[in-house]
């Protein structure tokens, strides 16, 4: 369970990241796009400016916690808090200023002040209120979404979306808990995190969460990722995860996305493998239940193959029609 649960990480920092570089690169070929204009921050230079700024935070948090023992509840809730604001003020200051780096890097102080803000509602529940986990989990969980979302109305960017996914899983996995009045339970964790990335895909596809090059592959792997919770103690919940790999693989056809049928071909294949080996490893023996997994893959593989040509972007960008041509639009 734990080598899926791997799989399906993989499946999520490979797609995110190539989803990304895609869609920028449709946005780049139907722009004209050209080099960094001159005068404007390279790469280069913003990425030494962020390992001096990590160091930095680094050297401070590692100087309070040095001392963190030694600071009250309701002071470290002050402490982190406090954080927030400032990260937020600091995000504020240079909202206005229209140097891309700068931008990103408004996106970066607004994470961190949400991330912050979490962890200072944390500490409040759970050592100054002495509330259950489940509870602190759903507190924490509902800040964040409220605030990350608060955010994200200001400055519809990756990042601020990102928190505000987060806030809503860990809600949802805090609400859960509380009903259950104990551990979240399994099943109704899964299938609530299956929806929440199901209905999320769906708005990011339809422009009302944006960027769409981050709701899309978030909820998608959010989608693929929620089953390896329920399928070791609930083997029928395979069906339900195959069906979502061979949706996001057979939607990948009209989106003309190979990242779409990459992700859900690794799902499949995860997926596909482990109902094998539990329904039929016993009956027909480790190497039958091999054996029938490679020719699985096999069929996997040739359907794969189709699809990716049906699924390969058109060499004339203008041949898009609107709905691709917005799709493809990088917030």
């Amino acid at each position: 369970m734990i080598a899926l649960s791997l799989l399906v990480v993989l499946v999520a920092v490979v797609g995110a990241v190539a989803w990304q570089s895609w869609s920028r690169h449709q946005e780049t070929a139907r722009d004209g796009a050209g080099p960094t204009p001159p005068g404007r921050v390279s790469l280069l230079t913003e990425a030494v400016a962020y390992v001096g700024a990590i160091l930095v935070l680094a050297g401070g948090a590692a100087g309070v916690g040095q001392r963190w023992s030694d600071i009250s509840d309701g002071g470290r809730v002050g402490i982190l808090a406090g954080a927030a604001v400032l990260f937020f003020l600091a995000g504020v200051l240079v909202l206005q200023v229209a140097e891309p780096a700068i931008q990103r890097l408004v996106g970066v102080l607004w994470f961190v002040s949400v991330a912050a803000l979490a962890g200072a509602v944390g500490v409040a529940e759970r050592l100054v209120l002495d509330r259950s986990g489940e509870q602190v989990v759903l507190a924490v969980g509902v800040a964040s979404a409220a605030y990350g979302g608060g955010l994200w109305l200001v400055r519809r960017r990756a990042l601020q979306q990102v928190a505000l996914l987060i806030g809503v899983i860990l809600a949802t996995i805090g609400a859960a808990g509380t009903i259950a009045g104990g551990e979240p339970p399994l099943l109704p964790s899964a299938l609530a995190l299956w929806a929440v990335g199901l209905t999320w895909a769906a708005l990011g596809w339809r422009r009302y969460v944006e960027p769409t090059w981050t709701a899309v592959p978030l909820g998608v792997l959010l989608a693929l990722w929620s089953p390896t919770m329920a399928v070791g103690p609930h083997g029928w919940y395979y069906a339900i995860a195959i069906g979502t790999a061979a949706a996001v693989m057979a939607a990948s056809v009209p989106a003309q996305n190979p990242v779409l049928l990459g992700m859900g071909s690794l799902a499949m294949f995860g997926y596909v493998t482990g109902a094998v080996v539990r329904f039929f490893g016993d009956a027909l023996g480790v190497p039958a239940a091999l054996s029938l997994t490679g020719l699985l893959i096999l069929g996997l593989a040739l359907v794969t193959a189709r699809l990716l040509k049906a699924a390969r972007p058109a060499g004339n960008p203008g041949a898009e029609d609107e709905h691709d041509r917005q799709l493809h639009t990088v917030g």
